[in-house]
């Protein structure tokens, strides 16, 4: 690997900075500069714990007949090949494409990706940018799924603005109560969220309750595949906006109101409007969406059953 001064520079800053996030990584952590012809490939450590350094790396040669960036997007996407390292992509990510623009990589990955919430997105979207930005004339990172910006997520990534972050201050956590539907109606399962600086609380809390429960016996609160592609508030009126794949399944006003109360929880009061695919959805399962939806009164509310 040849670069100019500067840019030996900017890339001995990275890794400094990236050794001090990864302090206390274990014995196979790699420290210095890469060897002649190998890149710092950049993985979680499988000793993730709330406010520890969670990024790490390992020193890879390009795979055979591969150019950088394609390179490095593979070594990624493969996982890592040193002991304490994990990858931090859902299983079925693939690349799907990926461009240079100037001095920034575009990077469209499959939809699989697009399930990553709170700081296991924050981990993963580390991961890649600063794999990539190691590189002669890339400093920064624009990821999409399928083609399309991220929600809540659609921002240019820099190397060293997610060193930063994540040596200042670790993910923080927040107890949320989600509601699912059960035999008893709808059913609470409390969740403990890890979320990164700068995250919505709301948005990993429809994040998480779209995704389905954890407790057995409750039943998910939406069709299957369904994602939040917005979510906007004015006040105390949110506007839910989700994917199409919400019209796909049975009509079960139970999602309504799984939805309804999970951000009742978050902000007593709260009224929803739900929109598919940007469009507002008038009825569903027989209820009028004309208006703002609310909270189900106290005594339709059910009890998860505790181990």
């Amino acid at each position: 690997m040849r670069r100019n001064g500067r840019r030996e520079r900017t890339l001995a800053a990275l890794i400094l900075a990236a050794a001090l996030v990864c302090a206390g990584c274990g014995e196979k952590q790699a420290s210095g500069a890469p060897p002649e012809g190998q890149y710092s490939v950049y993985f979680i450590t499988n000793q993730n714990s709330p406010g520890s350094g969670a990024l790490a790396y390992e020193f890879r040669a390009l795979p055979p007949g591969r150019g950088a960036v394609d390179g490095l997007l593979r070594l990624l996407l493969a996982g890592p090949e040193s002991n304490g390292l994990t990858s931090p992509f859902p299983r079925g990510t693939t690349l799907r494409s990926w461009r240079v623009d100037g001095d920034q990589a575009v990077v469209d990955l499959s939809e699989a990706y697009g399930g990553l919430s709170g700081v296991d997105l924050s981990l993963a979207d580390g991961c890649i940018a600063l794999t990539l930005c190691q590189l002669e004339g890339i400093h920064s990172v624009y990821l999409t799924v399928e083609g399309r910006p991220r929600p809540f997520r659609d921002k240019v990534l820099h190397a060293s603005d997610l060193l930063l972050e994540n040596s200042r201050e670790g993910p923080s956590e927040q107890e949320v109560t989600l509601w699912f539907p059960s035999e008893a109606g709808l059913t609470r399962e409390t969740r403990v969220l890890r979320l990164s600086m700068g995250d919505d609380p709301a948005v990993a809390a429809l994040q998480a309750l779209l995704g389905g429960p954890e407790t057995p016996g409750l039943g998910k609160a939406c069709p299957e595949g369904t994602k939040l592609l917005s979510l906007d508030r004015d006040g105390t009126e949110f506007r839910v906006d989700l994917s199409g794949q919400w019209l796909e399944g049975k009509e079960d006003p139970a999602y309504l109101c799984a939805v309804v109360d999970t951000l009742s929880e978050l902000e007593p009061g709260a009224a929803v409007m739900f929109l598919v695919e940007g469009e507002p959805l008038e009825r569903f399962g027989g209820v009028d969406l004309t208006q703002p939806m609310r909270a189900r009164p106290p005594e339709s509310e059910s009890e998860a059953p505790q181990d």
